[in-house]
């Protein structure tokens, strides 16, 4: 005893739900490609690239 209305709107539902699903899977599988092409590398920080700032108190010092 279902009416058509109802029918109807379990149809949008699950297409809806459907689309959800199909939207996250697409969405991971993104993120999985990403992740593959540019992996995280912890940068190691370079003597070169350390600055030293002289402070008033260095300068009082000299």
């Amino acid at each position: 005893m279902m009416t058509p209305i109802f029918e109807k709107a379990l149809l949008i539902a699950a297409i809806g739900m459907t689309g959800i699903f199909l939207f996250m899977a697409v969405f991971y599988l993104l993120i999985l490609l990403l992740d593959r092409l540019m992996p995280y590398r912890e940068e190691k920080p370079d003597e070169e690239n350390i600055v030293e700032f002289e402070t008033e108190e260095d300068e009082e010092e000299k």
